[in-house]
């Protein structure tokens, strides 16, 4: 007997490149097919009665989700076949990428932010129908093409790649987002270490020291030296702050006493 599962890849995955992959992964993890697909833009009022459903407005992140959503694009696919649902919850991860399980969505794709963390699956059958007639009602129809051009060609979604960006890592060594079946906590593990390279470089040592504990001070001394950030660029920086403190524990915990800390 066939079942329907409800996704929604956020507007980052658009602008990262990532829905081919996306789609190719859960593919491969469910065996599951794409029975419809279509491209909802929500307002601030709509994603925030999308999420009341579950009382997921709650918490210091939440006006940067309104941020995500408002008035930009997401993807909406239900997906068909046995335990499609329960297959989909499965593959998608905890919403602290650092603290998604190996072989999920978030724990890959370079996803290191809990707001910008490309993938929402709905949490039972029920709440799917309700999430169901928000997302119609915000339908703009199945046409691919708007959705595609909006991507940037980099990783647009990751607060790691982003920060790196901005403290003027070269171009040759950034990330491609045509390449991400990598493993989200060795690539942030591997970007905090160059932050701390880059930071003194640019004489931004506190700074960074700062941001990468989470610190909201250390966000506001990174705009205050670079004035000409954009307002997709700062959304990133802000979302990553909800996720440096469990980057830092994952970061501790794999290293010698001490060695994961900026002196």
């Amino acid at each position: 007997m066939s079942h329907l599962g409800l996704t929604v890849y956020g507007p980052e995955v658009a602008k990262s490149g990532l829905t081919d992959d996306l789609d190719f992964f859960i593919q491969g993890k469910t065996s599951l097919t794409i029975k419809e697909r279509f491209f909802a833009i929500h307002s601030r009022a709509s994603i925030e009665e999308f999420y009341s459903i579950t009382g997921s407005t709650v918490g210091k992140h939440w006006p940067i989700v309104l941020d995500l959503f408002d008035a930009r694009p997401a993807c909406v696919t239900i997906w068909e076949g046995p335990r499609a649902l329960p297959l989909l919850i499965a593959t998608k991860g905890k919403t602290q990428p650092a603290e998604a399980a190996l072989g999920t969505v978030r724990s890959r794709f370079w996803c290191d932010n809990p707001v910008a963390n490309l993938i929402h699956v709905s949490d039972d059958d029920a709440v799917m129908a309700e999430e169901l007639k928000i997302l119609s009602r915000a339908s703009v129809g199945s046409e691919e093409a708007g959705w595609r051009n909006l991507d940037t060609g980099g990783l647009a979604h990751s607060s790691f790649e982003t920060l790196l960006t901005l403290l003027g890592r070269p171009a040759s060594t950034r990330c491609s987002a045509k390449h991400a079946r990598d493993d989200a906590r060795e690539h942030a593990r591997k970007a905090i270490e160059e932050a701390k390279v880059l930071a003194v470089v640019e004489g931004l040592h506190p700074v960074v020291k700062a941001y990468l504990e989470g610190d909201p001070a250390g966000l506001r001394g990174l705009l205050c030296q670079h004035t000409n950030v954009s307002a997709w660029d700062r959304l990133m920086l802000e979302a990553g702050l909800f996720g440096m403190p469990y980057w830092n524990s994952v970061w501790r915990s794999a290293m010698p006493s001490n060695a994961g800390e900026m002196q």
